[in-house]
């Protein structure tokens, strides 16, 4: 990797990184081995006894080769937060309960506080000293030159890396590189584009996880961040000024945000100060705004938010264009068989009206672009490829792969009038690359199939428009497309599925509009669940050993089945979670370890309970909880369960709001249903299912009236 990078990147190194891979090539063998283990670690501070593997033939060799070249160095204050970070669990609890800290301290409680508050709090109020005296300071190992490194790293992946794992996964066949047969150019041309790039990427990171002095740091800087004459190194410079805008909003520093905002003239902060500017009152600069973006937008997203916010803050108009659109569209009445798969459940619709339907979302016209220009995209002349790892070229999220490509993008579009051509043009790229690793192309075959059938089908010159709109704007003009691909009598069209409660988003309405404009028909189509008296619903509850279903296990299950409006059967049974169940949890439910110490494990009524709810609507109380908990024990035992779903909170507080509290002892009480086990398994599902006829007997009637109007 410090061959490659020394080899294209001269040009942009400063003295201390040419320095950093001089050193590094003059190591012993024993020491670079050492080195690349601790930069494949994660962290900074390292057990030095942990870090004995075969091939390192001297350790302490090894660690005064890099201690004298200073890839290494000893720990210090500064380190503390890594250095409690290695310590376990019960060593830092017993650490805090044995040190006396001042009386106003909130020293948290070391027998239920997780780790990471336990290391915070110590990183704060405990000197060095306490963790790491003077005679064990050569017990730990730190790391050194990692602004180096991570500049030498960031040249050759193009993205901040800690580590070199990328090669590893390689050269074990876990990660497939493409191997063009080119020679790779630098991605800099020159050092302060590099030092730029480097720059923002760090800042976002940063801002990944800031602290409260980061953010004031930060919030100073700003101002003074680099402005670059390069398209890709200010997509960065607004991301950053974004992320940090962000930030400073969701802690309610609104002032702070709109000066952070108004540095950058890029979307979405421009939006974000308009916003800022109408919630502190001053609409005469939002209104200047808002019209400079309409008269100069710099992206379709930019046009439709400025426009929709100058009708509606403005020009008083009632709603936006979205939600109008929306409320515009379409309506289908489908049953709930197909709740929690709208796109499957409106494809069936489709297929008996005599379409063809598929789910093709964004995935047909990345395939499209990437079968389109691959050449231009991976061994063209103005090919952005650096490295075998690259897996979409540089300049994707600004204007840079047209701008080197246009007269070349243009020339390829022109031969998509003629379609049959052009099907048999992807045709032999897919004989020949199929499996490439890349970013465009799934080489699904079903997919690929699906692309043909989208040239061959769409009007004349209408794909050639939205792929050059794709090419000069990447970023912004590669998602929301319309979820399904339609065909029927040889014409195409595209629609958007939305379910009950779904909105329509920007970057969807672009594409939809673009989609028209281009001459393929589109449109939106709102799905409505019904009431079928004769559907069945299975209304579930589980009993668990805790909250979270990747770590806990299922104790009890109780499930109530109901066909028009009438309990038609029940069933039920404890659990073996195989572990105890917590006292707390006892105490809830009143299921101890002696109750079902003797009942059967999930895998053996896992068969049974799946056929009971076959064909039935899964109904709970908070569904995504116990859902989640049966899908997680279906998948324990390597077995997939999937079905709709309903959540009668979800529906309750849809068809009776207003209430004070949506619990479920609470609703038993405002609806008077019996309630006498409460966190028991079956008795809850009982007075669920209870709930589930109230609700159904609100749709049912809101459906008649609709019907009658």
């Amino acid at each position: 990797m410090l061959e490659f990078v020394l080899a294209r990147y001269q040009h942009v190194l400063e003295p201390d990184h040419s320095e950093f891979a001089e050193s590094f090539q003059a190591l012993g063998q024993d020491a670079r081995c050492l080195y690349v283990r601790l930069v494949n670690r994660k962290g900074t501070v390292f057990y030095r006894e942990s870090l004995r593997y075969e091939e390192i033939g001297s350790m302490d060799a090894a660690v005064e080769e890099l201690h004298a070249r200073r890839f290494i160095r000893h720990i210090s204050e500064s380190d503390l937060p890594g250095l409690l970070s290695l310590q376990t669990r019960p060593t830092l609890a017993k650490t805090i309960r044995e040190t006396d800290f001042p009386p106003e301290l909130d020293v948290p409680r070391t027998g239920s506080a997780r780790k990471g508050e336990m290391v915070k709090f110590a990183a704060a109020h405990l000197p060095l000293s306490a963790i790491c005296p003077e005679s064990s300071i050569d017990q730990y190992l730190v790391q050194d030159r990692i602004d180096e490194l991570g500049y030498i790293l960031f040249l050759y992946f193009g993205k901040l890396k800690s580590g070199l794992t990328d090669f590893a996964l390689r050269d074990l066949g876990v990660m497939k590189t493409h191997r063009f047969k080119q020679e790779f150019k630098p991605r800099f041309t020159s050092k302060e584009t590099a030092l730029a790039a480097y720059f923002f990427r760090r800042r976002m990171a940063q801002l990944s996880t800031p602290e409260t002095a980061d953010i004031d740091n930060l919030c100073l800087e700003a101002a003074d961040w680099p402005k670059i004459d390069d398209p890709d190194v200010e997509v960065l410079r607004g991301r950053a000024i974004h992320l940090l805008g962000n930030y400073l909003e969701r802690f309610g520093d609104h002032q702070r945000a709109l000066e952070i905002h108004q540095l950058s003239d890029q979307f979405p902060s421009t939006e974000r100060s308009v916003r800022l500017l109408m919630k502190s009152g001053d609409r005469e600069n939002a209104a200047n705004l808002l019209e400079q973006m309409i008269e100069n937008p710099s992206c379709d997203h930019e046009l439709l938010f400025a426009e929709d916010f100058y009708e509606r803050k403005f020009e008083k108009k009632r709603v936006g264009r979205l939600t109008q659109l929306l409320r515009d569209s379409p309506i289908v009445s489908l049953d709930e068989s197909g709740r929690d798969y709208p796109e499957n459940a409106a494809i069936r619709h489709l297929e008996k009206n005599g379409a063809e339907a598929f789910h093709t979302e964004n995935l047909v016209w990345s395939q499209l672009f990437g079968l389109i220009f691959w050449d231009i995209l991976f061994t063209g002349e103005n090919a952005a490829i650096h490295t075998d790892f690259d897996r979409r070229p540089q300049g994707m999220a600004s204007d840079t792969f047209f701008l080197k490509n246009e007269e070349a993008i243009r020339q390829r579009l022109s031969l998509l009038t003629d379609r049959k051509s052009t099907v048999q043009q992807v045709r032999q790229l897919w004989g020949r690359l199929e499996g490439t690793p890349n970013y465009f192309v799934h080489w699904s075959p079903e997919l690929f199939d699906l692309t043909c059938r989208l040239i061959t089908h769409s009007p004349s010159d209408s794909l050639a428009k939205i792929l050059f709109d794709m090419a000069t704007n990447w970023q912004a003009n590669q998602s929301g497309f319309p979820d399904l691909m339609v065909i029927k009598d040889e014409q195409i069209r595209f629609i958007e599925i939305k379910a009950e409660g779904d909105q329509l988003r920007r970057n969807q309405l672009a594409q939809l509009e673009r989609l028209k404009r281009s001459g393929i028909p589109v449109e939106i189509l709102r799905l409505q669940w019904t009431v079928d008296p004769e559907q069945d619903y299975v209304v579930v509850d589980v009993e668990t050993t805790g909250g979270n279903s990747q770590w806990n296990r299922v104790t009890e299950i109780g499930a109530v089945k109901v066909r028009n409006g009438e309990v038609i059967e029940e069933w039920s049974s404890l659990i073996n979670p195989q572990r105890r169940i917590p006292g707390m949890i006892t105490q809830l439910t009143g299921i101890t370890d002696e109750m079902v110490a003797n009942a059967p494990t999930f895998d053996v009524i896992a068969d049974e309970f799946r056929g009971f709810v076959e064909g039935a609507v899964f109904v709970a109380h908070r569904a995504k909880f116990d859902y989640g908990f049966i899908r997680s024990e279906y998948q324990r035992i390597e077995q997939n369960f999937s079905c709709p779903t309903l959540c009668t909170v979800v529906e309750t507080k849809r068809h009776f709001p207003g209430l004070a509290s949506y619990g479920l002892a609470n609703l038993c009480r405002e609806f008077s249903i019996p309630l006498t086990s409460h966190h028991r398994a079956l008795c809850d599902a009982q007075a669920t299912a209870q709930i589930l006829h109230r609700i159904n007997e609100k749709r049912l009637h809101r459906a008649s009236i609709s019907t009658d109007q």
